[in-house]
């Protein structure tokens, strides 16, 4: 028994084509999951009540961007690394130069203007001298008389421990684990 087999057609035409629908199913499927990524961990942040302005501090990049190729990579980054650091690892934040961090308590406004309040910036606003209360239990306050009311401006502590809300690594390998079932959808035949 004999076996002929015969090619019809342009050979290399053929695996040209091929190479086009295989270029853009990966960056389809790496800008997807890209997209994908970033708009998890929006999420995650708006859901743990960082804000959307915080939220929005997440990007992410294909490369590269005006081509389709078999070797595009996505990157998704955020402009808030250390906030968003402090916050996926339950970091312990400590006041500069061994001071006290000042909390602003609910009693007075979180910002003046644009900017974060700080002691230095509602004394200068509001014309008051803010007076240090120490405590033994670890939390000292900054206090300012107004009409025989004392009002509790900021809450001094050492340091504070973020609490874990954000899990971006997890994210990440999810993703990465269902990278290829989006370059398959993306694939035509």
């Amino acid at each position: 028994m004999r076996m002929k087999a015969a090619l019809e057609g342009n050979l290399e035409e053929y695996l040209d084509e091929e190479l086009k629908k295989a270029e853009k199913a990966v960056t389809r499927g790496i800008s997807n999951a890209t997209t994908q990524l970033k708009e998890t961990m929006r999420a995650q942040v708006k859901a743990a009540k960082l804000g959307s302005r915080l939220a929005f501090t997440w990007r992410g990049d294909i490369f590269p961007r005006s081509s389709s190729s078999l070797k595009t990579a996505g990157i998704v980054y955020t402009k808030a690394e250390k906030i968003m650091e402090s916050f996926e690892y339950a970091l312990v934040i400590r006041g500069q130069d061994g001071f006290w961090l000042a909390i602003p308590t609910p009693a007075i406004p979180k910002r003046i203007g644009n900017k974060k309040i700080t002691p230095e910036l509602y004394e200068r606003r509001k014309g008051v001298r803010l007076r240090f209360v120490y405590r033994d239990n670890g939390t000292s306050l900054l206090v300012h008389e107004q009409k025989r009311k004392t009002i509790i401006a900021f809450w001094l502590v050492k340091q504070a421990k973020m609490p874990k809300l954000i899990n971006f690594t997890s994210e990440s390998e999810k993703i990465e684990s269902i990278l290829p079932s989006y370059i398959l959808s993306n694939w035509e035949n």
